[in-house]
């Protein structure tokens, strides 16, 4: 994931700078696993009974405190994510107390929770952007991907009273085999909204603390996946960006020069510069994974710090990615190893397809584009 395409030339600069000192200058806070949908794809969702089996939320007290370790250690830039965050009783507690501090916050959430009182909490208290995912163009959608009547109409009603309030909101959407056919009704939702969109077609593999695989059918096939990120790249960028894109994409495949083949560091700013913590207060490099981790409740925010990226700076993946041609338009990386295979030197056989799927679509677009 390239958590780098949601900043500007000088929050990159900042985090290039952090990279080469080791600052953990961004992270992610999932206050809590819970959430009032329950999405077939969703590797952080789970019931009331399954979180109080494996521990309990913490209080708006304990991430405060947290967070004058975050301070200061360097971080900046901030994520309150879940589950779905607005459901913690001291949501609000915390997300004052972390603005007072000085965080650069940015909220996920589904946005079916929020109304008027919610709409003007956050237009007196402004976070950088509220991301809201969208998944799908009508109800229907929704009650067969979420498991949720009504959210449709409640998200895009949210969306509605943030933007009249000059809150900034992004949607994002997750393809999948229930919603591929929304792509082109969900930009034209997105224009109308005055939100601009994301969207992405590749589901990983992740596990985390529901201790089981997604659904697999809740993902596409590999070239049904690239053909819905070429359509959805398309759409957002429109024509003239895109042929741009499309022009540097090929353009980089075909100047790649093997080298011999070695394993590969991660390029991204994982366990780097960027971290996150889950509900219970395990620190992870990303997402979406499970190890290295360490308890910053335990161990402190330092050394948890400390711990993971150092772990995770450590590893290798894959030796043949690293000389394979179609390495620019590729997804691939340590943990997408990792959960593709089981194996951070697997070689992962979906991300191939579907790296060979986008080479292949960008060339046929550009060779219809000639004919016109």
């Amino acid at each position: 994931m390239d958590e780098m395409q949601d900043y500007g030339t000088a929050e990159r600069r900042l985090f290039m700078r952090a990279r080469e000192t080791n600052t953990p200058i961004n992270g992610s806070l999932e206050l809590l696993p819970l959430c009032n949908m329950n999405c077939d794809m969703c590797y952080v969702r789970l019931s009331k009974q399954e979180m109080e089996q494996q521990g309990r939320m913490r209080t708006g007290a304990e991430w405060l405190a947290l967070g004058r370790e975050m301070a200061d250690a360097g971080t900046m830039f901030m994520l309150l994510t879940g589950g779905e965050p607005l459901l913690h009783p001291d949501f609000r507690e915390i997300y004052l107390g972390l603005k007072k501090k000085g965080f650069i916050l940015t909220i996920n959430s589904n946005g079916t929770l929020i109304d008027e009182a919610w709409a003007d909490f956050f237009a007196k208290n402004k976070p950088r952007r509220i991301n809201i995912t969208l998944y799908g163009a009508d109800e229907e959608a929704y009650e067969n991907l979420c498991h949720y009547k009504g959210g449709f109409e409640k998200t895009v009603r949210a969306v509605r009273l943030l933007r009249q309030r000059n809150v900034d909101v992004r949607l994002g959407c997750t393809i999948t085999p229930d919603n591929t056919t929304d792509i082109s009704r969900l930009m034209s939702i997105a224009e109308e909204l005055d939100a601009p969109m994301r969207m992405d077609p590749y589901v990983m593999p992740a596990v985390r603390e529901r201790g089981k695989p997604f659904e697999e059918q809740h993902r596409m096939m590999p070239e049904r996946a690239a053909a819905a990120s070429v359509e959805s790249l398309r759409g957002v960028m429109g024509e003239t960006l895109f042929a741009e894109y499309r022009k540097l994409m090929l353009e980089r495949v075909d100047a790649f020069i093997g080298r011999e083949e070695r394993p590969s560091e991660n390029t991204c700013h994982a366990g780097r510069c960027s971290f996150t913590i889950n509900w219970q207060g395990q620190m992870r490099p990303c997402v979406v994974s499970s190890e290295p981790s360490a308890d910053v409740f335990e161990v402190g925010f330092q050394e948890g710090w400390k711990q993971i990226s150092s772990a995770f700076q450590a590893v290798r993946f894959c030796s043949k990615c690293s000389n394979c041609r179609l390495r620019p338009v590729c997804r691939t990386c340590a943990e997408a190893c990792l959960l593709e295979t089981g194996d951070y030197m697997g070689v992962p056989e979906y991300l191939c397809r579907y790296a060979a799927e986008t080479e292949r679509l960008l060339r046929l677009s550009l060779e219809e584009e000639a004919h016109e």
